[in-house]
């Protein structure tokens, strides 16, 4: 079969040319891949280069270890910002005091007041207003309560300052004052609480 093919390549001129053409043509398409090849590879070894030249520079910054000690002090600084509580009972039950007490300074006549626990599925609903669109960190509480009171811009802006001037974080979600039937305020607070261990209950002793 071999001699065959090879007579028909002596004597068909056509067939010869045909032949070398694909040849050439295979001869060329592995060129074209290898040379794509070693651009793959030319352009991952300069990423890779980059990378170990950016950790080297990084590596001999030294002002990161005196970073450190600045940034666990601003942590404790924000984390003495939260509030705690070992139970989300007795984290609303501290916000909703809190809340009253604040407004009794403030004098708010006929206040109503409502709080709940925020999940991360309610966290991220639409209209639960600014300050509830992201989910809360597994380690905290999110309280929301709803307020709210008769219009009068002292007494407002006195609640507001006793909200803002609190040692704990406090977020203002949403304010809206309205008119009808008579001019009162609606609004929306948010509370973070640490979540805290709760005490272990001590085992009872037997009496002898």
């Amino acid at each position: 079969m071999l001699g065959n093919i090879l007579n028909q390549l002596r004597e068909n001129s056509r067939l010869r040319w045909g032949v070398l053409l694909i040849l050439g043509i295979i001869w060329l398409y592995s060129i074209l891949l290898l040379r794509e090849n070693l651009q793959v590879q030319a352009q991952q070894y300069q990423a890779l280069a980059q990378s170990i030249s950016r950790l080297q520079i990084q590596m001999a910054q030294t002002e990161w270890a005196e970073r450190v000690t600045p940034a666990k002090v601003i942590a404790v600084q924000l984390e003495g910002e939260l509030w705690q509580a070992p139970t989300t009972g007795l984290a609303q039950a501290a916000f909703q005091d809190w809340l009253n007490a604040a407004m009794v300074k403030a004098h708010v006549t006929r206040p109503q007041i409502s709080v709940t626990v925020i999940d991360d599925d309610s966290a991220l609903a639409p209209d639960q207003g600014q300050g509830s669109g992201s989910a809360t960190p597994s380690d905290l509480w999110k309280i929301k309560a709803k307020l709210s009171f008769e219009f009068n811009a002292a007494t407002l802006m006195d609640f507001m300052k006793l909200i803002e001037s609190h040692e704990k974080k406090i977020v203002t979600g949403t304010l809206n004052v309205r008119k009808e039937p008579a001019p009162y305020v609606e609004m929306e607070v948010y509370g973070y609480f640490q979540k805290q261990a709760a005490p272990a209950s001590k085992p009872n002793k037997e009496t002898k």
